[in-house]
Formats: C-alpha cells, sequence, structure tokens
C-alpha cells in the first residue's frame, strides 16, 4: 500500500508539472504572433510614409506644371499688352497679369510647402528604416528564443506523458478512479500533503492523531473539509 502512496504523490506531481507546462505552452503562440504582428505593422507604418513621400513628389510635379502653364500666360499677357488697341483692353490684360502672378505666387508657396514636407517625411522614412531592421532583428532574436523554449516544453511535456501514463498503469484501478474523479473536482489537485498540520489544498486543521494514522499509509485518507487524498509529506 505505501508504494502506491508513492506512486499517488508522483502522479499528482507529475500532473501538476503537465499543468503548469500546458499553461506555458498555451501562452506561447499568441506571444510569437504578437511579435510577429508587431515587425509587420512597423512595416506597414514604413510603407505608408514612403507612399506619403511619392504622392508628395507626384503634387510636386503637378505644381511645376501649373506654375509653368502661369508663368507662360504671363508671358503671353505680357507681349498682348503692348498690342492693346483700347484703353480697356490695356487694362484687361493687366489684370491678367496680374491675376496670373498671384497664381504663380500661390504655386511657389505651395511648392516651398511640399519640398519642407517631402524632406520631412523622407527623414522619418529614413529614421523608421533603421528602427524598422532593428526591430526586426530583435523580434527574430526573440522569437527563436520562444520557440526553442516552444520545444523544450514540448519535449518535457513528452516525457511527462509517458511518465505519467506507467505511473497511472502502476496504480490499483478503483484508486487511479478515485484519483481522477477528485482531480476533476477539485482543480486538477487531488493529493494534498499535510503541511504544518494542515491540509494543504484547503487548510483545514489536520489532528496529531489522524496524522499518524495517515503516515501509516495503510488506506486511503481523505480531508473532511475538501475531499482530497490526503498524505504526509516526504523529504
Amino acid at each position: 500500500m505505501k508504494e502506491n502512496f508513492a506512486r499517488l504523490w508522483k502522479l499528482q506531481q507529475l500532473d501538476s508539472e503537465l499543468k503548469t507546462i500546458t499553461g506555458k505552452l498555451e501562452q506561447l503562440p499568441a506571444r510569437i504572433e504578437s511579435l510577429k504582428k508587431q515587425v509587420v505593422e512597423a512595416h506597414q507604418e514604413l510603407e505608408l510614409t514612403k507612399q506619403s513621400v511619392v504622392e508628395l513628389r507626384k503634387q510636386y510635379k503637378l505644381a511645376e506644371v501649373e506654375l509653368k502653364a502661369a508663368e507662360d500666360k504671363i508671358s503671353s499677357y505680357s507681349v498682348q499688352l503692348y498690342s492693346a488697341k483700347t484703353n480697356e483692353q490695356y487694362k484687361a490684360f493687366l489684370r491678367e497679369i496680374e491675376t496670373q502672378k498671384k497664381l504663380k505666387n500661390a504655386i511657389e508657396d505651395r511648392m516651398i510647402a511640399l519640398m519642407e514636407e517631402t524632406e520631412a517625411l523622407e527623414q522619418k522614412a529614413r529614421a523608421s528604416e533603421r528602427q524598422v531592421a532593428e526591430l526586426e532583428a530583435e523580434h527574430r532574436e526573440k522569437i527563436q528564443l520562444l520557440e526553442a523554449e516552444q520545444a523544450e516544453l514540448t519535449a518535457a511535456m513528452e516525457e511527462r506523458l509517458a511518465q505519467r501514463t506507467e505511473t497511472a498503469q502502476s496504480l490499483p484501478e478503483d484508486l487511479l478512479k478515485r484519483y481522477e474523479r477528485v482531480k476533476a473536482s477539485k482543480g486538477g489537485i487531488a493529493v494534498a500533503p499535510i503541511r504544518k498540520e494542515r491540509c494543504s489544498g484547503c487548510l483545514n486543521p489536520i489532528p496529531p492523531q489522524r496524522i499518524v494514522e495517515i503516515d501509516r499509509e495503510d488506506r486511503v485518507y481523505i480531508c473532511d473539509a475538501c475531499g482530497r487524498i490526503l498524505v504526509v509529506e516526504r523529504d
């Protein structure tokens, strides 16, 4: 019977370890995916910045065309100015020249603003490229470490599962069924070592005489408060 209690306690320890390993393994995919997502988002943001630079350059090219058109009109009206036959025609050409000059000034102001904005975005893109490269290298290393941890945990789980199968098969069927039933109803903890004269599962006090009886390991004792199987903790 004593051997069965040792196996029972070993089974509980294996199940506790498996629960911990499973919890860690369940978290790893999300952590890896989060790191990958951060890199993708950084690349997307960089690409948006580059696209903005391209768009600003297009706007600058269009402004150059508009500027050339305004300058051509100023030259044309200036030539026509001297061929005006009436005072009204002369004034009309002057107004057109003034209008085109104002338009030319506005276009030039817009081109200056576009140049400044383009330069600022180009600097941002260059800085972002460095940051993205650093982030990618850093996250690649982190992902490799997490994947290595994942592999180690998977191997540890397979090892524990093999040990669990062997240990469970070595227990009497009725005792194993009892263990599984209590474990299912008590959050995975079916066996509770007595610590400081208390059930470690619920902290219910255990009388000294009962501890002596439990220590004999000649039958199964359960905690009156939580229903877990009680054992005396060994070194």
